[in-house]
């Protein structure tokens, strides 16, 4: 598989509800004992508030109360270089909705961000980083179609649009635009007019794109994702951001909306704008899709024929225009 993409982790994400400018005190919804937060973790807040300052990094000084709506108080330095404990002097404010990434690590790898703990040189770099989107900093934005095996079986023809169910309960199931396939991966087609669906039965947008009797099925919704780990060269574990889903999934030479349960899609932009698909991801590289790849229709095609590229979260270019790059350099979503 070679280098593997780099995923970016943290100890939690938790909002800052309210500072304190007299007792210096900064109140969060978590819970740090659930969370596992203590003093002299550092922390990243996401906006501008309170007297601090988005993308700076911060110390616990002392946590007050680890419980519900914990609090704490801060500190500018790692505890070690505070010997005398100072605490940072905030601003009065309530209500807040601060996000801060407490504990993070490689977050900024390569992030064209600024702010204390980011290199100096990343605004000039490529390479991509994974893992949840809601840690301070860019990562990969993928759309992802987590698969879900379906209770009881279907019998569906090509004939047709309807979907007949045995031992169903499609009605708290499936939903308008879902992706429908057999256990095995073949891909059926897309639920619309759920509204009118009852448990044994419901309809395609179109004929159904294949034929099955008496089979198991499952079924995904598109949705936007983020990596939680490379499991292959084409295969990732991703998280649902609307769901909470957590499953592998392929990537696909199909736009968001297409599809099929068990695959995602990756995109990429040219230095002229156009964009691509992404076939695999590394920390560095990119394989992108062409139109001789094939697609992972059945999650199980030989995908070949793709195009070699590097990967940022910065500026795009042609191949051979920057750094000496053989490749073209292409700008991978990001959130």
């Amino acid at each position: 598989m070679g280098r593997p993409l780099k995923i970016a982790k943290a100890q939690a994400v938790v909002t800052i509800t309210a500072t304190n400018g007299t007792t210096e005190v900064v109140t969060t919804n978590a819970n740090f004992t659930n969370l596992g937060i203590i003093a002299g973790m550092p922390f990243v807040p996401a906006t501008t508030a309170g007297g601090l300052t988005a993308g700076t990094m911060y110390w616990i000084l002392e946590v007050l109360n680890a419980g519900n709506n914990s609090t704490f108080t801060v500190s500018a330095t790692p505890l070690n270089a505070n010997p005398t404990y100072a605490k940072v002097n905030l601003t009065t404010a309530s209500p807040l909705t601060t996000a801060a990434t407490v504990a993070p690590v490689d977050a900024y790898f390569n992030n064209p961000l600024s702010g204390a703990g980011y290199p100096a040189t990343n605004t000039a770099t490529y390479s991509v980083v994974g893992g949840n989107t809601a840690i301070y900093g860019n990562q990969v934005l993928c759309q992802v179609a987590i698969s879900q095996t379906g209770t009881g079986t279907i019998t569906v023809d090509t004939g047709s649009p309807n979907i007949d169910g045995v031992g169903t309960d499609f009605a708290n199931t499936l939903a308008d635009g879902m992706a429908v396939s057999t256990a095995d991966g073949v891909f059926l087609g897309y639920i619309t007019d759920i509204a009118n669906a009852n448990a044994t039965f419901a309809t395609f947008d179109a004929n159904s794109a294949a034929n099955a009797t008496a089979s198991g099925f499952v079924f995904a919704e598109s949705e936007a994702g983020y990596i939680v780990r490379q499991k292959g060269k084409q295969k990732y574990l991703v998280k649902g951001t609307t769901t909470g889903l957590v499953g592998p999934c392929f990537t696909a030479n199909l736009a968001n909306a297409n599809l099929y349960p068990g695959t995602m899609s990756i995109i990429g932009t040219y230095a002229n704008a156009a964009t691509v698909l992404v076939q695999s991801l590394s920390d560095h590289t990119a394989e992108l899709f062409t139109a001789t790849s094939g697609t992972t229709a059945t999650l199980t095609d030989n995908i070949n024929n793709s195009a070699p590229a590097f990967s940022t979260f910065n500026t795009a270019y042609a191949a051979n225009t920057y750094g000496g790059q053989p490749y073209p350099i292409v700008t991978i979503n990001k959130a």
